[in-house]
């Protein structure tokens, strides 16, 4: 019974961490978009989001 339940906490545990890793990876993309520059020199790298 106990290993049931570690094995649940395990893989709550790779959610959590595959979770977090996404999101801060969208947070870094959100905030290179927010700082582009101005003149739409860097806009081939954000294609994706027109």
């Amino acid at each position: 019974m106990e290993i049931a339940v570690l094995l649940v906490y395990i893989g709550l545990f790779v959610i959590a961490i595959i979770l977090s890793f996404a999101s801060i990876k969208y947070f870094i993309t959100m905030w290179k978009f927010k700082n582009r520059k101005k003149d739409g020199s860097e806009d081939k790298d954000f294609k994706y989001f027109d």
